[in-house]
């Protein structure tokens, strides 16, 4: 009887101080960004809000999926609102999921990207690591949005990133700057004082323009891709914020758009980390043994 009792109670102890597997909850996926909002309306004030299944710290990797996923916003966002759909997309299919808002000023603390991206990538790269040891995993998936696949990259090449992250999904990336419609151009016109302004309160703006000193050493040697990396490259059916639009591609890597076979996916740079097909197809990046059928559902564009 007492064996029995023994048995019981070392059962119960391993039970409850045992880590926690990967997920198991099922979260709601909203496929659009008001849905996502009112499903976590702290999102929009508060840059430590993390989007549904994301930052779960007891979170165990799986051994059908050992790599956690962490998730980078684009520029003007925070992890709350830009990862409202894929956050619990990815922990409903078993990930261990994460996310913080980088490069955010202590002024406007719940607006991110707006620092320098080499300041950004630091950020990613201490996240990273504690990720890493948190879970005990050898190394992460990336998965990032415009801007987050810009930082992602840099972290890649730059600060030895590519040790320990051998895979990079980008929604509307980002890898060579862009023009936008003369505007970057014209930011680097500025006089003395504006120029001081815009470096103060977007940092980040002032170095993506193609040609300028940090997209040139992101893409020194010829492409930002980092050999032994794969990069999957997810773009909208209309880009109007990356252009020219081969600035979100890369050599040898697998670069599509959502509308390709799906007429009713209106995705643009925004609505792509809304879109049922893109949320699939980065699925299936993450996990080609088990890739699925892409479905094909109306996505609307944020911006027309």
């Amino acid at each position: 009887m007492f064996r029995k009792v023994a048995l019981l109670v070392a059962a119960l102890l391993i039970a409850t101080t045992a880590p926690a597997a990967a997920q198991t909850t099922q979260y709601p996926v909203p496929y659009s960004f008001v849905g996502g909002f009112f499903a976590n309306p702290s999102s929009g004030l508060d840059p430590n809000a993390a989007p549904p299944g994301s930052n779960i710290w007891t979170c165990r990797p799986s051994a059908a999926h050992p790599q956690p996923v962490i998730l980078l916003h684009g520029l003007g966002g925070n992890q709350g609102l830009n990862w409202s759909t894929m956050a619990p997309l990815l922990a409903n299919n078993g990930y261990c999921v994460f996310s913080l808002t980088f490069g955010n000023h202590w002024w406007l603390p719940s607006v991110g990207g707006l620092e320098s991206m080499r300041t950004s990538a630091a950020e990613l790269s201490a996240l990273v690591d504690k990720v890493l040891r948190t879970t005990g995993a050898s190394k992460v998936a990336l998965v990032g949005h415009s801007e987050g696949t810009t930082v992602a990259a840099y972290y890649l090449k730059k600060l030895g990133g590519a040790a320990k992250a051998d895979q990079l999904v980008g929604f509307s990336p980002n890898y060579a700057g862009t023009s936008l419609y003369g505007l970057t151009w014209l930011a680097q016109q500025l006089g003395p004082i504006l120029n001081w302004v815009l470096e103060t309160a977007c940092t980040a703006c002032k170095e993506y323009y193609g040609g300028s000193p940090f997209i040139t050493e992101l893409n020194a040697g010829g492409s930002a891709a980092v050999p032994g990396v794969t990069y999957t490259n997810i773009q909208g059916a209309v880009e109007q914020i990356v252009l020219p639009n081969s600035s979100g591609t890369l050599p040898g890597a697998t670069n599509i758009r959502v509308s390709d076979g799906c007429a009713l996916d209106l995705s643009d740079h925004i609505t792509t980390v809304t879109s049922r097909r893109a949320g699939q197809i980065m699925l299936n990046a993450l996990d080609p043994a088990n890739a699925k059928p892409l479905p094909c559902a109306f996505n609307p564009p944020f911006l027309s």
